[in-house]
């Protein structure tokens, strides 16, 4: 069997996730079982995801995907080279064979060449240089790499490739020696590349050319114009899309989701000047990703600002981009402290699972990766074996509570939290289970 891992946001999930879903299943064996790591509530961009971990996983489990994990949320609103990193660590403790995603080059030695520049010395000191210079980090990128010819290759989805292969350190194949000059993390899974069709990951307009795929961005962008209708997007998202959309978010909901999401963000703004005020510097300055210019920064714009679209206005600077004051804000919502992001996986938690993801979970379990609930009359020495073995994978919330001593999982709880105190969302503990008995 060969076992397939993707990452992905499914934000939500939309025909351009369905046709890579499909496509793996018509180049790759028969026998194929396809994984994905999926970020949770809330996702890389800084922000609440639109669709909850319950929504992408039930669409993926009806559309080709046979298991769903979840990035923990602590790794999910990182910048690009940790959600990257970690995802991938997820799938190859999974034993996935290949990690396939979505690039706009198509020629994964194109990317394989890009590396190898990355770790030259000429190149790194130009970059610094640019970056001296004022220029963000992406921006300084695809500047030096201009200067090489490969400018037109800084793109989203070419930034993520990258990045998972920079964490993978295996060798591709290639002709030019593969991905060996990688040190990272030296990983057994490879990658593949299915090139994305018609739609840029960030794209705000379409072209009326473009008829079934566009990407979450221009979705999520016209279903909060037209609040929530799914009609206007029906084009572009599987129907069990549209369904679930058309409950939680559609005018038949009373509760009138689409307005919520509207007020989300100013919420979030009152919710950061209560902990700002609440908490001393020497606690905030614990947050990942923050430091002393950044937290003078943070304060004054939430002192001086009304509104969090002017606060993220009055905070941004040339090197300091959106994306990143939107995820510190997050890290500090959730109480991410550097101490939490050690790129360890702790657990690995289960979403959901079909028959063949259910007998590929029997597999790991045989190889003591799935935890395996005892007796709480265990001997001293099965405790001591515990301990000492390496079951990561649980599909129960509980047992990782009461397994897991880490910081880490009251990061989790908060999220659960956060979603009820904005959303009104209510965390599940067990797993979607696709037309299957119980595990056991």
């Amino acid at each position: 069997m060969l076992k397939i891992g993707i990452v992905a946001e499914y934000n939500p999930f939309h025909n351009g996730h369905l046709y890579q879903i499909e496509e793996i299943k018509r180049r790759m064996e028969k026998d194929t079982l396809i994984v994905a790591v999926v970020s949770g509530d809330f996702v890389q961009r800084g922000d609440f995801s639109y669709f909850d971990k319950w929504q992408k996983t039930e669409v993926a489990l009806n559309h080709g995907v046979d298991m769903v994990v979840e990035l923990p949320l602590y790794y999910s609103v990182q910048n690009a080279e940790i959600f990257s990193k970690m995802s991938t660590k997820i799938l190859d403790y999974l034993e996935m064979d290949f990690q396939v995603f979505g690039a706009e080059e198509k020629d994964i030695e194109v990317l394989d060449r890009i590396i190898e520049l990355q770790e030259r010395e000429d190149y790194k000191k130009n970059l610094m240089e640019l970056m001296k210079k004022g220029n963000s980090y992406s921006t300084s990128q695809k500047l030096a790499l201009s200067e090489y010819g490969y400018g037109n290759t800084v793109k989203s989805n070419n930034i993520l490739a990258l990045e998972y292969m920079w964490s993978r350190g295996c060798d591709t194949g290639s002709d030019t020696g593969g991905l060996t000059t990688m040190k990272k993390e030296n990983l057994n899974i490879k990658p593949y590349i299915i090139q994305r069709e018609i739609s840029d990951y960030n794209e705000q307009e379409i072209e009326k050319a473009r008829k079934s795929i566009a990407s979450a961005t221009f979705i999520r962008k016209v279903l909060m114009e037209k609040d929530g209708n799914p009609e206007n997007v029906r084009d572009f998202i599987p129907e069990k899309t549209y369904e679930i959309l058309k409950k939680n978010f559609g005018s038949e909901n009373k509760e009138n989701e689409g307005l919520k999401w509207k007020n989300l963000r100013e919420s979030m703004f009152k919710f950061l000047k209560y902990k700002l005020l609440m908490e001393t510097k020497k606690e905030i300055i614990k947050i990942y990703d923050m430091n002393d210019e950044i937290y003078a920064r943070i304060y004054r714009g939430v002192s001086k600002s009304k509104t969090y679209e002017v606060f993220l206005k009055e905070v941004k600077s040339r090197n300091f981009s959106i994306k990143r004051i939107e995820r510190i804000v997050l890290n500090i919502l959730l109480n991410i402290t550097k101490e939490a992001v050690d790129f360890e996986l702790d657990y690995i938690r289960v979403l959901g699972f079909n028959q063949r993801g259910q007998e590929y979970l029997r597999q790991l379990k045989k190889k003591k990766k799935v935890y395996n609930e005892k007796s709480d009359e265990m001997k001293e020495t099965e405790k001591y074996e515990k301990k000492n073995n390496d079951e990561k994978i649980f599909v129960n919330w509980k047992n990782i509570e009461k397994n897991v001593h880490s910081e880490k999982v009251k990061i989790e709880k908060n999220g659960f939290l956060l979603k009820e105190l904005f959303l009104n969302g209510k965390e599940k503990l067990n797993p979607l289970i696709i037309n299957q008995k119980k595990f056991k």
